[in-house]
């Protein structure tokens, strides 16, 4: 008995210490809970201490382009074919090419010899295009004119990104990393100026000088990138309270939200937009006071915050700091809706989905799934996210579309986000929620998704379909008018041309062959507009069309063409395109577009092109 009595009394000792810890992590793990530390506090951890509990998130986020957003230049990063061959845009030739392991620009005299070698030190994008920046005197970083287009396969001058006309510099978009591209393309990002005062002084003495090129930086970043925390805040507090096992355990039987880090999930749709916003919806400093503090130690939102009172959103009446006092302006139709990329946040909160369904981007969006190309499923593309809330359209849904189910626009996202949003090489579809509007579109000078896809007819065609469709007899439905698209690629400002040149050749469109071929001169005549951006997608349009049509001959022509040729290369390719086009008589003139035997009436083209709004639009990038 006395022995048992021993063995209790040591096994009870040595058990004590034991039980302690336990209460300790016991109660640290509840102390963690109810009074969780400010999450800068520790600071940030880095997307690798994030994959030894997380990995299968790890693995999901890294299939994504928001990892590879920004990349050190190496042989895996770099995507553009620096192969040697000379690319010459706006008078300057360059050769791309490698030395001494690594990547440079070679830039050329007229005699072809190298003037100047400049190494590629970083990477921006590893999706539709590629960009590259230089490290320069101060801790700049550059960046390059050239960008590789990965679905063209080919060297592309920024010139023919922006919506400039032809007459730029060569380095007109050479842009400072350390300011700017900094804080939506990477984690944790500090662009740490280190000669603000000085700078300030030459300005109070009034002294004149290039403040991009004259200030010094020593930038960091948490993590190149677009990375875990960005989404879900600092983490390494979070990696040092879960590594007591209580605390797991706890929040994993509870189901309890972990306060130590953030889930998007979690969060009201206000809060849960704003974390993709913080990137997807252009802004400013809240107060001007934290100008210099976004100069020094970066941006004080972390995901989780009210944006907003951290924040300014631009919208189309914010004053403009300095400058043209319009840049804010023309980023957005007259409506006030975006018209740009990255204002993704603005568009929808427009949106009577967002203030009265409390739709979110993550109700469409995942960063951990679906096609990393957008972060969406195939049927999220095809508005199956919208059936949630709108179950009884559902229901009588080929009611509602009013189209057959094998026409073109048969799903929710073409007719109420429609493509009309200007981005670097592409036009992207609106996040402002809506109805097709067609006539109160057109007053507002911005596209509409009827007369965008029915691209051969006038916005009061549109209008009058849609009220015979509401059952209000009587109304006729005129076909001789100017189709609305066609107008605003010829009598509209750089962005209304862009996006009417895309959609004048969109392979889903309502166009019957007849209207495509006849439209084709249309495009030839836009090929030859004086911003490069419209000249490609008028390009774009016409290839597609000529694929569509089975006219190989064209597309062997229109394979020669290159939006930002010199002119007069652009001229002969155009000569030879024409050439290969059969007209046809038509009927349907497209409100006098076009002459009775198919050709383009360029009387009426310059008449159309005289109303144009020649502004350059400063996009923000």
């Amino acid at each position: 008995m006395r022995g048992s009595r021993r063995r209790y009394l040591l096994l009870s000792l040595l058990a004590l210490p034991c039980l302690l810890a336990l209460g300790g992590w016991a109660w640290s793990a509840r102390q963690g809970l109810e009074q969780p530390a400010p999450r800068d506090e520790f600071g940030y951890l880095g997307s690798t201490g994030c994959q030894s509990c997380h990995a299968d998130h790890h693995a999901s986020w890294s299939r994504t382009y928001h990892r590879t957003m920004t990349q050190e230049a190496s042989a895996k990063s770099v995507q553009g074919a620096f192969d040697g061959q000379v690319v010459s845009y706006w008078g300057q030739p360059v050769r791309p090419t490698r030395k001494n392991g690594e990547f440079v620009f070679e830039y050329l005299d007229r005699r072809g010899r190298v003037g100047a070698t400049v190494p590629v030190a970083r990477t921006v994008g590893s999706h539709r295009y590629q960009q590259y920046l230089a490290a320069a005197p101060g801790g700049r970083y550059q960046r390059l004119p050239l960008i590789w287009h990965n679905g063209e396969q080919r060297w592309i001058h920024y010139n023919g990104a922006f919506l400039y006309d032809d007459a730029q510099r060569f380095d007109q978009h050479a842009a400072t990393w350390n300011p700017n591209c900094i804080y939506c393309h990477n984690t944790g990002p500090e662009p740490r100026i280190t000669n603000a005062d000085e700078l300030f002084q030459r300005l109070k003495r009034g002294e004149r000088f290039n403040y991009l090129n004259e200030a010094h930086w020593d930038s960091q970043v948490a993590e190149l990138g677009i990375a875990c925390e960005t989404c879900h805040g600092p983490g390494a507090q979070h990696a040092a309270a879960n590594r007591n096992p209580v605390r797991r355990y706890w929040l994993h039987l509870s189901q309890r939200a972990d306060p130590s880090i953030v889930n998007p999930r979690r969060l009201s749709p206000e809060r849960a937009a704003q974390v993709c916003g913080q990137c997807h919806g252009q802004r400013l400093p809240a107060r001007p006071e934290l100008v210099d503090r976004w100069l020094s130690r970066g941006p004080t939102y972390r995901a989780g915050d009210d944006l907003q009172a951290h924040v300014r959103l631009v919208t189309r009446d914010t004053p403009v700091p300095a400058g043209d006092p319009d840049t804010f302006k023309l980023r957005f139709w007259q409506d006030g809706t975006p018209r740009l990329s990255a204002y993704e946040l603005q568009g929808l909160m427009q949106s009577s989905c967002y203030t009265q369904g409390g739709a979110t981007c993550i109700g469409c969006h995942s960063a951990h799934g679906g096609d990393p190309a957008g972060m969406i499923s195939a049927e999220n593309r095809q508005g199956a996210a919208c059936q949630g809330c709108h179950q009884g359209i559902e229901q009588a849904l080929p009611a509602h579309r009013q189209h057959a189910a094998s026409g073109a626009k048969t799903n929710c996202v073409d007719c109420h986000m429609p493509k009309l949003a200007y981005g670097v090489m592409e036009i992207h579809r609106s996040h402002r929620i809506q109805n097709p509007a067609p006539v109160a579109n057109a007053t507002a000078q911005r596209p509409d998704a009827c007369t965008g896809c029915h691209g051969d007819r006038s916005a009061d065609w549109a209008q009058a379909a849609l009220q015979q469709w509401r059952g209000e007899a009587g109304v006729a439905v005129p076909t001789t008018a100017l189709p609305e698209n066609l107008r605003q690629l010829f009598a509209g400002d750089p962005v209304q041309r862009a996006v009417a040149a895309r959609l004048a050749g969109a392979e889903d469109s309502a166009l019957t062959p007849v209207a495509r071929h006849a439209q084709l001169p249309l495009l030839f005549a836009a090929m030859e507009d004086r911003y490069p951006a419209v000249r490609r997608f008028a390009w774009l349009s016409a290839r597609q069309t000529a694929s569509v049509l089975g006219d190989n001959r064209l597309q062997l022509a229109l394979g020669q063409f290159d939006f930002i040729a010199e002119a007069p290369r652009r001229a002969e390719v155009l000569t030879v395109i024409r050439s290969q086009f059969r007209p046809a008589p038509v009927v349907d003139r497209m409100g006098g577009l076009l002459l009775g035997d198919g050709g383009g009436d360029a009387a009426r083209i310059a008449e159309l092109r005289a109303q144009a709004d020649g502004r350059a639009i400063n996009i923000g990038e």
